[in-house]
Formats: C-alpha cells, sequence, structure tokens
C-alpha cells in the first residue's frame, strides 16, 4: 500500500484532471536525465541552489497548464524550452516528475 499525504493526494488528482493521460513516462524520464537532472538531480532532490525538490509532492501542486508554462519560459538558470521541447514533450516531463515524490 503507498502511502500519501494530502498534497500528495492532490497532485496526483491534478494530474489525473489534465492532458497526463497520454503522456510517455519512459520519454519524459529520458528528456528529464538529458536536460533537468543536473540542477534538479536525478530523483528530483535539488542539486543546484534555487532549482525546486521534485521529490516533494507538495512542489507540483499547479496544474499542468501552470507547469508547462513555467518550463516553456524558464525561470532564473533554468532556460526557457519553448520551441526546443514539444508540448507534448513537456508534458511528459510534468508526468514523470509528478512520479518523484510518490
Amino acid at each position: 500500500m503507498i502511502r500519501t499525504t494530502p498534497s500528495a493526494g492532490l497532485a496526483i488528482a491534478l494530474a489525473i484532471s489534465t492532458p497526463l493521460a497520454a503522456s510517455d513516462l519512459n520519454s519524459g524520464a529520458n528528456i528529464y536525465r538529458m536536460h533537468c537532472a543536473q540542477c534538479h538531480g536525478v530523483n528530483g532532490r535539488s542539486v543546484m541552489a534555487g532549482a525546486p525538490d521534485f521529490d516533494r509532492p507538495d512542489s507540483l501542486l499547479k496544474p499542468d497548464d501552470s507547469l508547462l508554462s513555467r518550463i516553456q519560459s524558464g525561470k532564473n538558470a533554468c532556460p526557457a524550452y519553448r520551441g526546443i521541447l514539444s508540448e507534448q514533450k513537456i508534458f511528459d516531463v510534468i508526468a514523470f516528475i509528478r512520479t518523484l515524490g510518490i
């Protein structure tokens, strides 16, 4: 049995109610390792100051569209991925990072 906190349950509910149903976790994991792990950590635990931890579900309580926009626009040291990764590939990454805190 997997124990979840109330915030983990909310994160899961948000993931279920968005375009992630068609996401490819393997693709998301590969893209994450290639573009994100050097700052956000292989397991979602930040290795760079200021980079969000993805191993805690409460860090991902935003809707997928909001996370999509953030990834497309970039922030601080994180580059913008608009035009580099398709929306579908970004949704694949979002689906993958939502699994890190479970």
